[in-house]
C-alpha cells in the first residue's frame, strides 16, 4: 500500500533484517550440508549471483504481498500463504534468470535444502514469535488522541485492534480548553484513560512526559482542525506522527469513511490515484492470470458443471445477468447457476439473503467458496472486467442505491473486479448499511490502487476459497 509512516518504520525494517537472516542462516546450512564446510566459501563466490537473486526475489515478493507495511490483518493463514508466494515468486526468477544467463545461479540440491531450511527457521519465528514481539514494549506506539467524544473512542477501538501489528496504545484523551462543549469540564477519564485539560499552547508541554509517538486529531467537527495546523506541523517536524481520522481510517481501517470526504476530497483523490497509470499493467496481468486459470480449473469447471447438471438435468448451467460495468457501461455477466430456475420471476431483482431458500445445496456451496463466479474469467478476457475491482451490481440497484448512498457511482470509474477488497474486507451484507460501508472500501481501493495491493487482494481471496470464510478485521 502506498502508505509511508516513520511510527512504524522499525517494525518494517526489522522483518526485513529477520527475512535476511532466515535466508542467510538457510543458505550456510543448505551449502554446508551438500558442499561441506571446507567448500563452503568457493561454492558462495563461484554462486554469488544465484544468492543476490534469491535473496532479492523473496524480499521483494514480501514486499508485494505487503509483508513489511503495518499489519492490519494478521493471521498465521496470510503468513504461509505469503511464505508459499514469496518461494514461488523466488524460484521463477531464479528459472527466468538462469534460462537468460544460460547457467544454473544455484545447484537443485543447494536451493532444495535452502528452501526447507529457510522456511522452517522462518514460519516458526513468524508464527510463534512474530506477534508477541510486536506487542512487546520494544515497539509498542503510545497514542495521545485529541478530543474525547464518539469520534475518539472509535479511532481507539481501531488503533488497538488485535490484529494491528506493531501494537498500538492510546495513553491520553486532550480536551482544548477554549474548545470543550457545554456539561464536559468534569470530565478526567474515558474508559479508564485519563483526559488531560489544556490550553493549545499549553498542548506540547502536556504531551511530553507522556511517550506518544503517534498525534489523531479524533475532533467530531473536523473543520476546527484548521486552528491547529501551524502547532500540528511544527510537532511533525520535532519528531512526532501526527494523523487525522480520514488518514487513520485508511492506514488501519483501509476504508474511506463517507462522512469524511466531499467533492474535493475525492477530486483530489483521484488525482493521487496511480489508477491511469496501473491500469495497463493490471490489464496484462488480468489476461495472464485469466489464461492460467483457464488451464488450471479445467477439470474442477468440468466436475462443477456435472454436479449442476445431476442436481437438476432440465436448468441450465449457467447463469447470465446484466451489470453495471465501468463509466455505467451495462454488461453481461456470467455465472454458474446457484439459485433455483426463475428465482426472481416473482421477487425481481433483490439481493440475496444468508440462508436464502432459493438457493439450491450446491449452489451454498459454490457460494460459501466463490466458485460460483469462475465462469467470470471469460468477462475478463472480455475486458470488461478485472480480476481485482468493485463487485458489479445490476442497473436497477445501482439506481436505487445511488439515490440513497452519497458518491456509489464513484465505483463505475474503474473496472468491476471478479474479487476486490471490500470482499475480502467486509463480511457477507445485504442492507443499505452494510453496502455504504463495502463502498468506503471501495473507496479506499480506488484512491490507493497498486499492483501489491491487488496482490494482496487474491493471496485473501485465497483464504476464501481455501477455508470458506473472510479474513479476520
Amino acid at each position: 500500500m502506498q502508505h509511508s509512516r516513520s511510527h512504524y518504520s522499525a517494525q518494517s525494517a526489522f522483518i526485513v533484517l529477520i527475512d535476511l537472516a532466515c535466508l542467510f542462516v538457510g543458505g550456510v546450512i543448505a551449502v554446508t550440508a551438500r558442499v561441506g564446510g571446507d567448500e563452503f566459501r568457493s561454492y558462495v563466490f563461484d554462486h554469488l549471483d544465484g544468492w543476490i537473486v534469491f535473496f532479492g526475489s523473496v524480499i521483494l515478493a514480501n514486499y508485494l504481498a505487503g509483508s513489511y507495511t503495518l499489519q492490519n490483518t494478521f493471521s498465521r493463514f496470510n503468513l504461509v500463504v505469503t511464505w508459499g508466494f514469496s518461494l514461488v515468486f523466488a524460484l521463477i526468477v531464479l528459472s527466468i534468470t538462469s534460462y537468460a544467463w544460460f547457467s544454473m545461479l544455484l545447484g537443485r540440491g543447494v536451493l532444495l535444502l535452502w528452501i526447507v531450511s529457510y522456511s522452517m527457521i522462518s514460519i516458526f519465528l513468524k508464527l510463534l514469535v512474530y506477534r508477541d514481539l510486536f506487542r512487546s514494549p520494544m515497539f509498542l506506539c503510545n497514542v495521545v488522541i485529541l478530543g474525547h467524544g464518539p469520534r475518539a473512542t472509535e479511532i481507539r477501538r481501531m488503533l488497538e485492534n488485535p490484529y494491528v501489528l506493531p501494537a498500538h496504545k492510546v495513553v491520553a484523551y486532550v480536551r482544548l480548553r477554549h474548545w470543550a462543549v457545554t456539561g464536559t469540564g468534569g470530565v478526567t477519564s474515558l474508559e479508564d484513560i485519563p483526559v488531560i485539560e489544556c490550553t493549545i499552547d499549553g498542548l506540547r508541554d502536556s504531551l511530553r512526559p507522556l511517550g506518544a509517538r503517534l498525534l489523531v486529531a479524533g475532533f467530531e467537527d473536523v473543520s476546527r482542525l484548521s486552528e491547529l495546523y501551524p502547532l500540528l506541523r511544527r510537532l511533525r517536524f520535532e519528531g512526532m506522527e501526527v494523523m487525522n481520522p480520514l488518514s487513520v481510517a485508511e492506514l488501519y481501517g483501509g476504508r474511506t469513511p463517507l462522512d469524511l470526504v466531499n467533492e474535493e476530497a475525492l477530486t483530489q483523490a483521484s488525482l493521487e490515484s496511480d489508477m491511469p497509470v496501473v491500469a495497463r499493467a493490471k490489464r496484462l496481468l488480468d489476461i495472464l492470470i485469466a489464461l492460467i486459470a483457464c488451464l488450471v480449473l479445467f477439470i474442477p469447471v468440468l466436475l462443477i458443471v456435472v454436479l449442476i447438471k445431476l442436481s437438476d438435468w432440465r436448468a441450465p448451467v449457467f447463469y447470465s445477468q446484466i451489470r453495471v460495468g465501468r463509466f455505467g457501461k451495462p454488461f453481461k455477466i456470467y455465472k454458474f447457476r446457484t439459485m433455483k430456475q426463475g428465482a426472481e420471476t416473482d421477487t425481481g431483482p433483490v439481493w440475496a439473503q444468508r440462508n436464502d431458500a432459493r438457493i439450491t445445496p450446491l449452489g451454498g456451496i459454490l457460494r460459501r467458496y466463490r466458485l460460483d463466479e469462475i465462469p467470470q474469467v471469460f468477462n475478463i478476457l472480455q475486458g470488461v472486467m478485472s480480476v481485482v475491482g468493485p463487485r458489479p451490481e445490476r442497473p436497477a440497484i445501482c439506481a436505487e442505491l445511488a439515490k440513497q448512498i452519497p458518491f456509489f457511482n464513484e465505483r463505475e470509474n474503474v473496472l468491476p473486479g471478479l474479487t476486490g477488497w471490500a470482499q475480502v474486507r467486509f463480511p457477507y451484507g445485504n442492507s443499505i448499511e452494510d453496502t455504504r460501508r463495502k463502498l468506503e472500501y471501495d473507496l479506499y481501493y480506488i484512491k490507493h490502487v497498486s499492483l501489491s495491493l491487488d496482490l494482496q487482494i487474491i493471496l485473501s481471496t485465497m483464504r476464501i476459497v481455501l477455508l470458506g470464510k473472510e479474513t479476520s478485521v
